[in-house]
């Protein structure tokens, strides 16, 4: 299940003790949320139906790229890989370059691929289970034949060895006395590597640390050399677990049996997409032999919120002189509270704003209105209201504003456009 299935499984059972204000006309936001309420019961065809609903009556939803997602998942579930892979690829296709789209299961990617290239998707388990089962037998063969081929090369070489044994005995005896202490002192090194199990949870935005275990299990004292393995292009220290602010000594000196306590430190960036994951790890090399080496690895997903804003005017059709609500709604689909949120909202110049409203907002200019929102918890929906006036000199079709969504405290900002309205001439 991926990441952002599970928040919104989560994000569903918050969501239903939160009171939402009825509206009198249907909108993409309580589609979506009775898609998401289906899905999380498992009806899959329900889910679909009303994703369809919300994609053919509000094509320019700012919610198009979780709905098409999740279709994509309910198709999948549903059985019908053939409209899964056509709703990933459209998803693919419009917001391929998102953050969002890191969080896309690599079964839907194989679907996607297969259905764009034409294939036609209609699994068959028995087909399945009869190439594995012919694959295996190949992967049998092949290794039977590569072990009777290493049995012919071993008999070659020792056939070899005997003729060179005869020539220069003495040197070889010497030769086989060394190599047989190197292997024996090679083999004689060992070491365990001890890390939580993963995968680890840890907010967005946070300091890490994850502490491991290196336990020499050498019959003599060995050096070892540890680094830490940290994501690409961030800063990471490795430290001993009662020195944390000390990087580790070139060398770490170990007794039979001994273990040596540390820690792993490093931040995850603040703008990381729900789900995302990043792996640190740790690797530990002898420092007599430096090729023996031995690593491991814990992933780490992020959990951060996810935020989606929807600005429509009160009536999709409006006259000049009307006075009207102006009502936005951030949603929070993540699988983390968002803290201290700002809002920007907007106007286009059609519009006068005439009050803010309550909630934490005000007026800035007679086209933008700021908010301030102390926290959107996971699952829930956070709404404002302004009123507005449209100009008398107003006219136009397709109009629409923006939201600037600003997350102070993990320093990322989004921004979505506002649901299209019109104005009648008059």
């Amino acid at each position: 299940m991926s990441r952002l299935l599970a928040l919104f499984l989560c994000g569903t059972l918050l969501s239903l003790t939160v009171a939402r204000p009825a509206l009198a006309e249907l909108d993409d936001s309580s589609l979506f949320m009775e898609a998401f309420t289906a899905f999380q019961h498992k009806d899959y065809l329900l889910s679909i139906e009303k994703l369809g609903q919300l994609n053919q009556q509000f094509p320019d939803s700012p919610l198009r790229d979780v709905s098409l997602l999740m279709q994509a998942r309910s198709e999948q579930r549903a059985g019908d890989n053939e409209a899964a892979g056509r709703a990933v690829n459209q998803f693919l296709t419009e917001f391929g370059s998102s953050t969002l789209a890191q969080s896309v299961e690599d079964e839907l990617l194989t679907l996607g691929k297969r259905q764009k290239a034409g294939e036609r998707l209609m699994p068959n388990r028995h087909l399945q289970l009869a190439a594995q089962q012919v694959r295996t037998e190949r992967l049998a063969l092949e290794r039977a034949a590569t072990e009777r081929a290493e049995r012919e090369r071993l008999a070659r070489e020792k056939a070899e060895q005997v003729r060179l044994a005869r020539e220069k005995a003495e040197g070889e005896r010497r030769e086989r006395e060394r190599r047989a202490a190197i292997k024996a002192a090679r083999a004689a090194i060992r070491c365990t590597i001890e890390l939580p199990a993963g995968p680890l949870a840890a907010d967005a935005g946070s300091a890490v640390t994850v502490p491991f275990g290196l336990t020499n299990r050498s019959p003599a004292a060995e050096p070892f050399t540890v680094t830490g393995i940290f994501p690409k292009d961030l800063d990471g220290t490795i430290t001993a677990a009662d020195h944390p602010q000390q990087g580790l000594p070139p060398k770490i000196l170990l007794q039979p049996g001994e273990r040596f306590k540390g820690e792993l430190h490093y931040t995850i960036p603040g703008n990381l997409v729900d789900g995302s994951r990043q792996s640190v790890g740790v690797t530990a090399a002898s420092a007599t032999f430096t090729d023996l080496v031995q690593t491991r690895i814990v992933p780490i997903a992020a959990q951060a919120p996810l935020l989606r804003a929807v600005a429509k005017l009160q009536q999709p059709i409006a006259a000049a002189g009307d006075k009207l609500g102006y009502r936005v709604t951030i949603l929070n689909v993540g699988s983390r509270p968002a803290r201290e949120v700002d809002l920007r909202i907007t106007l286009p110049p059609q519009l006068k704003l005439l009050d803010a409203g309550a909630g934490g907002c005000w007026i800035e200019t007679e086209q933008l209105a700021a908010c301030r929102i102390s926290t959107i918890g996971s699952g829930t929906l956070s709404e404002r209201l302004l009123t507005v006036a449209v100009r008398h000199t107003a006219k136009g079709q397709n109009l629409r504003g923006t939201v600037e969504v600003l997350q102070t405290v993990l320093q990322t900002k989004d921004t979505f456009p506002g649901v299209g309205f019109s104005i009648k001439a008059p």
